[in-house]
């Protein structure tokens, strides 16, 4: 099953999935309350589609994201081993009421950080969801970090259209695995982007050469999946 199909398939499960109470929580800049967001059923419907049950969230903020997922898995894998971490401790009253929700508190690219929730969960995992700091380092950082760590079957990057340097980290990421790509922010209904990896199977690929990434003088390396048609910001 190619990714596009696993995609469509995700969003066509979380249609039918009750997330009523997953709220987004308070807009970072405007204050304002947000509830459900269409993206949620996309996530939920991934984790649901495909059976996952160890799940790590990057970036828990009010907790919506991570009530969607425990959401989609409360059905099927009740024995589900979830993890979300961040920096600050804003979770809502959904998210801490969830007693099988594993929460850590702290900069995600600290070593004591990532020893504590590697003592938690181990490896491998099924599904890598990073929505922290959006630059190109931060989240290439992460996905390095946590991608060597844990050997995610999936991973999604959240906001890949949100900024220039999101852009150019989605481009590179593209460049390197290809078909092992794929852009679900239309079916996920996220304007500001969505990007799923098949990022096992994408690792494999490259170690095979049966991916020759876009190009072999690159300067370094992204989310350390091989080399990368790497861009000078701005260029």
């Amino acid at each position: 099953m190619n990714l596009q199909t696993v995609c469509e398939n995700a969003a066509a499960t979380g249609r039918s999935i009750d997330l009523a109470g997953c709220d987004y929580g308070p807009h970072k800049r405007s204050a304002q309350f947000l509830g459900v967001q269409p993206y949620y059923h996309f996530l939920a419907g991934f984790v649901r589609s495909l059976h996952l049950r160890k799940v790590l969230e990057i970036g828990t903020s009010y907790g919506g994201s991570m009530m969607a997922i425990h959401r989609g898995c409360e059905r099927d894998q009740p024995d589900a081993q979830l993890v979300t971490v961040d920096k600050v401790d804003i979770a809502g009253k959904g998210l801490t009421s969830l007693a099988d929700v594993r929460r850590f508190h702290g900069d995600s690219l600290a070593s004591g950080t990532l020893q504590e929730i590697a003592a938690h969960l181990t490896s491998p995992i099924d599904f890598l969801y990073i929505d922290s700091k959006h630059s190109y380092d931060h989240t290439d950082k992460n996905l390095t970090i946590y991608g060597a760590q844990f050997r995610p079957r999936f991973v999604i990057l959240d906001d890949i259209h949100l900024n220039s340097e999101m852009e150019t980290l989605w481009a590179d990421i593209r460049d390197t695995v290809q078909q092992y790509s794929y852009d679900a922010s239309e079916l996920a209904q996220r304007p500001t982007g969505f990007g799923v990896l098949d990022y096992v199977a994408a690792k494999e690929a490259l170690r095979t050469g049966e991916l020759a990434p876009a190009n072999r003088q690159a300067k370094r390396q992204v989310g350390g999946l091989g080399n990368s048609a790497y861009r000078q910001r701005g260029t």
